[in-house]
């Protein structure tokens, strides 16, 4: 009877073991060579604006075929990368405002490029109004006058 117990006890402390390495292995590793190349300036002028205007017009006048439809996706894509960029290093200006307009522009986009991927112009165009307000907010609060 105490063998067995002992067995019993040696399989369960190994498959718990076994959980924790697996857990380990399935956890990414700390992110920590991670360094911010472009300014605030430089993620907007070469991702936000141009991606965001290709979506305002798309919100606007919906894309005409399959292709046109990839390319305004893909540019939400692109844009909800870009706000996830702004959250990262020195160019987070402040750990409340800045991150939720951040993460409101990651959210916004990514709307958008899920109705893309339906290819629904009514909620394309809602999406993109949603990231036009969205981005407007923001300004209010960082754009320099």
């Amino acid at each position: 009877m105490r063998w067995a117990m002992c067995v019993a006890l040696a399989v369960l402390v190994g498959v718990g073991a076994a959980r924790v390495d697996a857990q380990k292995t399935l956890k990414p590793p700390p992110v920590s060579n991670i360094r911010a190349i472009a300014t605030v300036g430089e993620v907007m002028q070469t991702m936000t604006i141009p991606f965001s205007n290709a979506v305002f017009e798309a919100g606007g006048e919906a894309p005409k075929d399959d292709k046109a439809w990839e390319a305004v996706r893909g540019q939400a894509v692109a844009l909800a990368e870009a706000g996830n960029l702004l959250m990262l290093g020195a160019r987070a200006k402040d750990p409340a405002a800045w991150m939720k307009f951040s993460q409101a522009q990651v959210d916004a986009a990514e709307a958008v490029a899920k109705a893309a991927a339906t290819k629904n112009a009514d909620q394309l165009s809602t999406a993109a109004d949603a990231l036009y307000e969205t981005c407007e907010a923001c300004h209010k609060v960082y754009l320099p006058k």
